[in-house]
C-alpha cells in the first residue's frame, strides 16, 4: 500500500470539520510550492549591467 493509499483511507475515517482542515493545510503546501518558484528581483537600476559579476565577486 502505498503512502498515498494510507493518506485517502484516513481522510475517509476523518469528520468532516477535520477533513476542511487537511484541505487547508495542502493548499497552504500548494501555495508555499508556488512561492517557492518566484524568483526575487534585485532593484538595482542597472547598475550590474555592464559589469562582469563573477569577476566582481572575488575582487
Amino acid at each position: 500500500m502505498t503512502t498515498k493509499d494510507k493518506v485517502k483511507k484516513e481522510i475517509d475515517r476523518l469528520s468532516e470539520h477535520d477533513v476542511q482542515k487537511v484541505y487547508l493545510y495542502l493548499d497552504t503546501l500548494k501555495k508555499q510550492q508556488k512561492d517557492n518558484r518566484n524568483i526575487r528581483a534585485l532593484h538595482l537600476k542597472g547598475k550590474l549591467d555592464q559589469v562582469n559579476l563573477r569577476s566582481a565577486a572575488y575582487e
